[in-house]
């Protein structure tokens, strides 16, 4: 049976247990990048666009016929997917510059004012918020009732998501701009000190650490036993999730600043040497590389054979998974560097000319 088929058949078995549905950033805590949803194989029309007034640089979430998204002047927007008309929106005290954790009637999101709140999805009001000594530039993650995120005060969180009390605590060595990964009990990120975090979920106790040569800015992704991570050193890491020990690299061109994307036997990113990369998760080595015309900084996602990202020359590319042709791309007034979110066959997306974008 196919992976789709499967994953489709266990959110049947899970819906029908009476496990509550949380939307995410990059579309589950594993951080694969890989949408359950039917690609927008061509482009046919803008289907809205909102002016938010503010770059928007940050990734979007959507459950059921609403979709959330931060921008640069600190306001969270609730937008109708139909007809792009606003809801609401949520004034934090700084950027928003991750992604927010949605459920049913309540999302989660941090800002750079330090805080992490808790906000009713019906009436765009504040349930609770919790103060971190420092900016929250990363998009939570949650599993099983606990949100995960840092700061850049290299604090790893933990809080309860029905009162928004601390569980526990991690220090990291430096900055944390990585967004966290889970996968069976454990917490992986990055850090500016270099290093690539294992963590436990339940005490926030360390289990090891790896270091790279650089910088790990970019969220971590999680497939099997194998975690992979990019890295200011040009490299692409693959590390035991169970032992942190290195199993391979690759080495590109230029720093890696977002997230891999993880499907089948492919891993999936883009570098600032303006290269997009495919590589084999069994020879280790390219099945392809796509140019862009400048840097790509943000985090491909996959669903079906298409490949979305964004890249600093303003455009959006969609790419065949398969064998890198470029299939289409859409032109806006600023660079894109948020993640893109693939729903209902229609692709989301910001840009910093302050408008977000739904396509079909």
């Amino acid at each position: 049976m196919k992976k789709s088929a499967l994953l489709a058949l266990a959110t049947a078995l899970l819906g029908g247990c009476g496990v509550p549905k949380v939307e995410m950033y990059r579309a589950d805590p594993s951080n694969t990048g890989v949408y359950q949803a039917s690609p927008l194989q061509t482009l046919t029309a803008v289907h809205w666009k909102f002016n938010s007034e503010s770059p928007v640089k940050t990734a979007a979430t959507s459950y059921g016929d609403t979709v959330y998204f931060g921008n640069k002047a600190g306001y969270l927007f609730a937008i109708n997917t139909s007809d792009g008309r606003e809801r609401w929106r949520f004034k934090s005290g700084g950027i928003i510059g991750g992604a927010p954790v949605v459920t049913e009637n309540r999302l989660y999101i941090g800002s750079h004012d330090g805080k992490l709140y808790a906000i009713d999805t019906r009436t765009g009001q504040q349930v609770w918020s919790y103060a971190s000594k420092g900016s929250i530039t990363t998009s939570p993650s949650m599993v099983d009732g606990t949100l995960y995120f840092g700061n850049a005060q290299g604090q790893l969180i933990a809080l309860d998501t029905a009162s928004g009390r601390e569980r526990w605590q991690f220090k990291a060595g430096d900055a944390i701009y990585s967004s966290p990964a889970l996968s069976e009990g454990m917490v992986y990120f990055g850090a500016d000190d270099g290093f690539l975090y294992a963590v436990s979920s339940a005490t926030g106790n360390e289990v090891w650490r790896f270091k790279s040569g650089g910088r790990i800015q970019g969220s971590p992704a999680v497939q099997g036993n194998t975690v992979y991570t990019g890295s200011y050193d040009h490299s692409l890491y693959a590390v035991n999730k169970r032992s942190g020990q290195q199993q391979w690299r690759y080495k590109a061109e230029g720093p890696i600043m977002g997230a891999p994307a993880i499907a089948g036997e492919t891993v999936y990113f883009g570098s600032q040497d303006n290269t997009l990369y495919a590589i084999s998760l069994n020879s280790h080595r390219p099945n392809w590389k796509a140019k862009g015309k400048d840097w790509f900084a943000g985090s491909p996602v996959i669903a079906g054979t298409r490949l979305y990202i964004g890249n600093h020359d303003k455009q959006l590319y969609v790419v065949d998974t398969r064998d890198g042709d470029i299939k289409w791309t859409y032109q806006t007034q600023g660079a894109i560097t948020g993640s893109v979110l693939v729903h209902d066959s229609r692709v989301y997306f910001g840009s910093e000319d302050g408008h977000f974008y739904a396509l079909k």
